[in-house]
C-alpha cells in the first residue's frame, strides 16, 4: 500500500511538472510568435517607401514652385489625373 502510494505521489508530481512546463512552452510559443508578427514585413517596408517617395516628391514640387512659379502648379494638375491613369488602368 505505501509502494502505490508512493507510486500515485509520484506520477502526481510528474503530471503537476508536466503542466507547469506545457504552460511555459506555450507562453514562450506565444511570446515567439509575437514577436515574429511585429517584425517588419514587406508591406510595412512598402508602405514606408512610398512615404518617402510622396515627401520627396512634395518636396520637389515645392522647389519648382518657388522657381518657375504657378507653372509648377499646372504641371502638377496635369501630373495627378496621367498618374491615376498609368497606376490604374489595369
Amino acid at each position: 500500500m505505501q509502494e502505490r502510494e508512493k507510486r500515485i505521489s509520484q506520477e502526481l508530481e510528474n503530471e503537476k511538472n508536466k503542466t507547469v512546463d506545457g504552460y511555459r512552452s506555450r507562453i514562450q510559443g506565444s511570446f515567439h510568435s509575437a514577436r515574429k508578427r511585429s517584425s517588419a514585413t514587406s508591406s510595412e517596408l512598402q508602405t514606408s517607401l512610398i512615404r518617402i517617395a510622396v515627401l520627396l516628391f512634395l518636396v520637389a514640387f515645392i522647389i519648382a514652385y518657388l522657381q518657375w512659379g504657378s507653372y509648377a502648379f499646372y504641371g502638377f494638375l496635369v501630373f495627378i489625373p496621367l498618374y491615376g491613369w498609368i497606376k490604374f488602368r489595369k
